[in-house]
């Protein structure tokens, strides 16, 4: 029943994905010298579930319906913080009192915008410093990086433990 078929020619393709270029980023910095005792003793604790490009995080035992929830914006932003123009050492502390506050309010989701870091000599420090902060607080239960209408990858919309 095969007889007489002409196998089609093979075409020539190319490869369609962009070649990976090798990663020259910049290596986050080690913030625990300057980092508040309370944030870091909380380390050795909590399980942290991270997406692969630091964008978003949750801890261990919330659900990603609720990390989804949050990153569509299902949770009205009660305040939100600007880092931008300080020093790690006072956008640190800024940033730990705004939560304190946060948590006086009984708030349940604000915004901080710490910048992409793009015209910083030294790199994205206050965005690398602010998320790991984040990460290790234990009032912190979810991160997710901001739609960019809201800052994008230089903004995190932040989920707390209800007081």
């Amino acid at each position: 029943q095969m007889s007489g078929v002409i196998p089609l020619k093979p075409r020539p393709t190319t490869e369609s994905r962009a070649p990976r270029t090798p990663d020259h980023g910049r290596k986050p910095e080690n913030f625990s010298e300057i980092a508040d005792p309370r944030i870091l003793s909380s380390m050795g604790n909590q399980a942290h579930i991270d997406s692969d490009n630091g964008s978003s995080h949750r801890k261990d035992g919330i659900q990603k319906k609720i990390l989804q929830k949050l990153k569509r914006g299902h949770f009205k932003v009660g305040d939100e913080l600007d880092l931008h123009n300080m020093t790690i050492e006072t956008a640190q502390k800024v940033l730990l009192d705004f939560i304190v506050e946060a948590q006086g309010k009984s708030l349940s989701s604000v915004r901080i915008i710490h910048g992409k870091g793009l015209r910083s000599d030294k790199g994205p420090r206050l965005k690398l410093m602010t998320r790991q902060l984040l990460r290790n607080h234990p009032q912190v239960l979810a991160y997710v990086s901001c739609k960019p209408a809201h800052g994008g990858d230089g903004a995190v919309d932040v989920l707390l433990k209800s007081s």
